[in-house]
């Protein structure tokens, strides 16, 4: 797989087990003043002999920002938002640059009618905005039925993963019998589980997925599942918090991905063969990916893995220049040596912060100290630590680097109040979007931007 889609297939994993498996730390907020990207989101609908295709406003569809760092090269999450009834979408960005967007639909993956994932929608971003148009297709279907030992095998999972690495999944009903819909063009490779993990089967490569197509894809489970069992460490010690970890199958590409919780790694079901296991970064430790010894049908292998890498980070403690009091909910950005932010988070109420603990050791890191708004009575100067350097396993602190001092002599970061209120802005005049006429959309609610009507895509 190309480097570009593995870094895809990771972002699109990591989301399709969001609501299921994976505990995340909630989207980050962008400023109000921020620019926006948005536009209308539309498909055709189906036709049938008694109704052509017509366009409609896809309404069920969410649209996820990411980041794009410095070289285009990898993505941080940031956000989403729901496509209204208009068909229009509307998200804060993080500032100009540029951004990719993934656009999924909120139906049951068994609804054969999902308009199919849009895995990539590169924008550039100025400071007025960004409009982008995206058009929706009715995505492919696979059905079937399956059986464990002949027999008809409720609550079965069905997994299908594209040449791609996206990856859909849905569970059989009473009958054994499942639809899996919105798949976009591809070719993909399926499994089946049986529910109650007694039997496993090869997989099957289904070819040349197409919009509005079913294909027909049917298990009888009759091989004894594999598995591994173990601990996850993070420096010696037993992970409390939990991970999502993924193992591949080295010959088969087959996909799992398991919840761990309390340090118990534990992976069952597996067809035989030997797999490829990636821990993520977590509780402030760095990741790993290792390879596992192989595993026969119906065997349970040992496996234990501790990591031992702890990120760098950096502390401090803010406070006002004149009283010398806390500055509670201050706002600290950290920013990577190519100037991106990496993280953002509020001093608490002492107005202490520890902030780091993602990335590699490097120079040239930004540590950015300010305020959105007042913060009690009084505006603040913002406060920049700029050609840091962020080193594994150690913590910085920046009230040494800052040189302040508090009248009984404690080292502190001080920020100067703002001599006078800062003027309002007031905005320039808006230029509404061009009123288009779609069959099932309207604009009554589109939102404003300094953007030309000539610059406005026609589509994705």
């Amino acid at each position: 797989m190309p480097s570009r889609q593995r870094l895809l297939a990771a972002a699109l994993s990591a989301f399709l087990l969001v609501a299921t498996l994976v505990g995340l730390s909630g989207p980050a907020q962008a400023a109000d003043d921020e620019p926006h990207i948005y536009g209308y989101v539309t498909g055709k609908t189906r036709a049938d002999k008694k109704h052509k295709a017509t366009t409609v406003a896809a309404s069920t569809m969410t649209v996820r920002l990411f980041r794009s760092d410095a070289d285009d090269t990898g993505w941080t999450y940031l956000r989403e938002v729901k496509v209204k009834s208009s068909g229009i979408y509307d998200v804060a960005t993080d500032g100009a640059g540029r951004y990719h967007l993934q656009l999924v639909d909120s139906r049951p993956s068994y609804d054969v009618d999902s308009w199919a994932r849009i895995p990539d929608v590169p924008v550039d971003v100025t400071a007025d905005g960004a409009v982008k148009n995206v058009t929706a297709r009715i995505g492919g279907a696979l059905y079937g039925t399956i059986k464990a030992a002949g027999k008809k095998a409720p609550a079965s999972l069905v997994r299908a993963i594209s040449d791609t690495g996206q990856i859909y999944e849905v569970v059989t009903d009473r009958q054994g019998k499942y639809a899996l819909g919105g798949l976009p063009l591809d070719n993909y490779r399926v499994y089946a589980y049986d529910g109650k993990k007694r039997r496993v089967g090869a997989s099957k490569l289904v070819r040349a997925v197409t919009s509005l197509s079913f294909r027909g894809a049917s298990f009888n489970l009759k091989t004894r599942p594999s598995a591994y069992r173990g601990f996850l460490r993070l420096g010696g010690r037993l992970a409390t918090k939990a991970v999502t970890v993924t193992a591949v199958n080295n010959r088969t590409h087959e996909y799992w991905v398991q919840k761990i919780e309390g340090g118990a790694l534990s992976l069952r079901g597996l067809t035989a063969g030997s797999y490829t296991l990636t821990v993520p970064d977590t509780g402030g430790y760095f990741g790993t990916t290792a390879q596992l010894a192989a595993v026969k049908a119906g065997q349970t292998r040992s496996v234990d893995v501790d990591l031992s890498t702890r990120a760098g980070t950096f502390t401090g403690t803010v406070v006002d220049a004149t009283s010398g009091n806390p500055i509670p909910n201050v706002s600290i950005r950290l920013k990577d040596a190519k100037g991106v932010t990496q993280q953002e988070l509020t001093a608490s109420a002492a107005g202490t912060f520890t902030i780091g603990g993602t990335l590699r050791a490097q120079t040239g890191v930004t540590i950015e100290i300010f305020a959105y708004d007042k913060i009690g009575e009084y505006f603040y100067d913002a406060r920049t630590f700029s050609g840091l350097s962020i080193v594994d396993n150690q913590t910085l602190d920046l009230n040494t680097i800052s040189g302040d001092t508090t009248t009984g002599g404690a080292k502190v970061i001080k920020l100067a109040r703002t001599p006078s209120t800062p003027a309002p802005v007031t905005p320039a005049p808006a230029t509404r979007l061009p009123t288009t006429t779609v069959p099932g959309v309207t604009t009554s609610d589109v939102p404003s931007a300094d953007v030309p009507a000539s610059t406005m895509p026609s589509g994705s």
